[in-house]
């Protein structure tokens, strides 16, 4: 480990004597090699670029700073290079791997599970797997509008009917709207969001799971971006409900501060293999999921943060960036005349009375725009560890 880290270090002070670069003046790919100059200078720009969501005002999407320890995991990933349809030849990674699957799964109370590459395959996969369960013949899909894009292009993929449930102002579901839905027409499957992306609404759980069960349907959760309060005891029976779902998602690349791709996609039942004459030449037959050949860049980092810090610090950096949102919340109440939506997962959003050009603050990254109810706000996202309100306060006093 020392060793790894001795030469990144070495690596980066290489490349930090270099300057600065247009993006017109980038190496072009051709047949011969570029000088080696001009490839260090466009690596510590790349470098420099990235650092811009290490800043403790940068809030403007959910993009969190990786800790070392989860950088060196996904060196280590691609060093390794292994493919896991072949588990026999690497047992090690393939241990971790399943190591990393039975931690999630008795954390949020489901059988199976797999990586992916992101949520949106998750959510693509899930309806897949709704399909395949037959269940019912209906084609139908319920969700709130807040829900991800990704699921309207899960559906679409799927040839599905996504039907938007109307919402709550605070972006949940609306029970007696989805209620009223499956009444007319019963569903395939019900999505549940637990932290929109917008401003990290979470949408009443336990009542859509119970809804999916009395008409037959799937019920699948989207906890990308709020599957984090797994960890918070004041969380507990939320996560007791999602454990009753037939699937759930969660990106620990968001708020586990994690490098991307991390995802998981954790189910109730298990799949079912590919029946294919074409994969004679693997040890075990592939399944029917959407990734296929696949190494421990989707878990490594994860099972590496887990096994050096302990799921504690993963608690604690949870419950700090939930602190510095309520302070955010609070400040705002306290020294503007802003309208504030808080939320229970570290996202805020405000809308401020009065017109006002917050377009430098978007450019840097401390705010992002979003709509709300057909309104315009702006969203400060509590994705990173290095994010503080004062700081935050700091920037946007001078608009109040």
């Amino acid at each position: 480990m020392s060793q790894l880290t001795s030469l990144l270090n070495d690596l980066l002070k290489e490349f930090s004597q270099q300057s600065s670069l247009m993006p017109n003046d980038l190496p072009k790919i051709q047949d011969m090699p570029n000088e080696r100059e001009s490839l260090a200078n466009v690596i510590n720009l790349l470098l420099k670029e990235g650092n811009v969501h290490h800043s403790d005002s940068w809030a403007a999407h959910m993009t969190p700073k990786t800790s070392p320890i989860s950088i060196l995991g996904q060196l280590i990933a691609a060093s390794h290079n292994g493919n896991l349809l072949s588990p026999k030849l690497y047992p090690l990674m393939a241990e971790i791997e399943q190591q990393t699957l039975q931690y999630l799964c008795q954390l949020f109370g489901h059988q199976y599970g797999h990586f992916v590459a992101g949520s949106s395959y998750a959510n693509l996969e899930a309806l897949w797997q709704a399909k395949q369960s037959r269940l019912t013949d209906s084609p139908i899909v319920y969700a709130a509008r807040s829900a991800h894009y990704s699921i309207i292009k899960a559906c679409q993929i799927l040839d599905l009917d996504l039907r938007y449930i109307a919402s709550e102002h605070s972006e949940q579901l609306s029970i007696e709207a989805l209620e009223h839905a499956c009444k007319q027409h019963p569903p395939l499957a019900i999505i549940a969001t637990v932290g929109t992306t917008t401003m990290g609404a979470i949408d009443p759980v336990s009542e859509c799971i119970s809804i999916a069960k009395r008409y037959d349907a799937w019920c699948h959760i989207d906890a990308a971006w709020g599957g984090a309060l797994v960890l918070l005891p004041e969380h507990k029976s939320l996560f007791q409900s999602i454990s009753k779902a037939h699937s759930v998602c969660f990106d620990p690349h968001k708020s586990w501060q994690q490098p991307k791709p991390a995802s998981i996609l954790l189910y109730q039942q298990p799949l079912s293999p590919i029946l294919s004459e074409d994969s004679s030449y693997l040890e075990q037959s592939p399944m029917n999921s959407l990734p296929g050949s696949r190494g421990g860049e989707l878990f490594l980092p994860l099972w590496l943060t887990l096994t050096h810090s302990g799921s504690d610090s993963l608690r604690q950096q949870t419950q700090q960036r939930l602190q510095q949102a309520d302070l955010l919340v609070k400040r705002l109440e306290k020294e503007s005349n802003w309208v504030v939506y808080p939320s229970n997962t570290g996202i805020v959003c405000f809308r401020p009375n009065k017109e006002i050009d917050l377009s430098p603050l978007i450019e840097q990254g401390v705010v992002s725009q979003a709509i709300i109810n057909n309104e315009h706000v702006y969203r400060i996202v509590f994705a990173s560890t290095h994010t503080q309100a004062d700081a935050l306060i700091t920037v946007l006093k001078p608009y109040f």
